[in-house]
């Protein structure tokens, strides 16, 4: 059975919010969240990973939609742009970030579905990466990322912890996270650490137990998105 497609709404107008979620589940698509700004949409985009973002232009804050589509530009997320505005210069800035489509409010529920479906036909996707290619003292070592178990923050410094070995590098966690291939199962847990999802055998609010019986503590601002996580594999 194919998965659903998976979609995320930004939009700050919470009626309309409300209204695009009921029509795309009724459509059979699943909504990830809805965000508001463009820091919700960034922690959305990196923490929920949807297939598909529904993009407002115009948000009321000091960034807007195309802001934060050249950001998911950056993380090879596909958009499309929603707005009730079309003037020339508009369409200009959108153009230049290659939305996959273009969509004006207000719309009936077969447009939106015509204009989500043109845009998923569009999508090249590619197989996930399965390596990374650290540096090393001797040049750059491959690294299998189902391998990893977690990635701890020091610092400057983040460990790099696999079952038999470490390799420590000189980056810190955020730039880490931002080489990690986007399909991969990786989870921001504390703030010093990055967890595989596929190494986690239990967890409760504190702290979570890998395979190895290594336990691994959980900032209490992440463990809601753990949990809804874990709980759709």
């Amino acid at each position: 059975m194919q998965r659903k497609l998976r979609l995320a709404i930004v939009e700050d107008e919470m009626i309309i919010a409300a209204d695009m979620q009921d029509t795309l589940q009724e459509l059979g698509y699943e909504v990830c969240e809805v965000a508001s700004s463009y820091q919700d949409a960034l922690l959305l985009a990196k923490q929920q990973k949807p297939d598909l973002f529904l993009l407002d232009i115009h948000l009321k804050s000091d960034k807007n939609g195309i802001d934060i589509a050249r950001s998911l530009q950056e993380l090879k997320i596909p958009f499309v742009f929603v707005t009730s505005h079309a003037d020339n210069s508009l369409i200009t800035a959108a153009k230049e970030t290659r939305p996959f489509g273009y969509l004006i409010k207000p719309f009936t529920k077969q447009d939106l579905f015509a204009t989500i479906e043109m845009a998923v036909g569009h999508i090249v996707y590619a197989p996930p990466a399965k390596n990374l290619f650290v540096p090393t003292g001797k040049g750059k070592q491959q690294v299998a990322l189902k391998d990893i178990q977690y990635v701890k923050a020091n610092g400057n410094y983040v460990e790099i912890k696999m079952e038999n070995r470490r390799i420590v590098l000189r980056k810190n966690l955020k730039e880490f996270e931002s080489k990690l291939p986007h399909a991969h199962t990786f989870l921001r847990v504390h703030k010093s650490f990055l967890v595989n999802q596929k190494h986690i055998m239990a967890y409760n609010q504190l702290e979570l137990a890998l395979k190895d019986n290594t336990k691994i503590p959980i900032g209490r601002t992440y463990f809601t998105e753990l949990k809804n996580t874990l709980s759709s594999i």
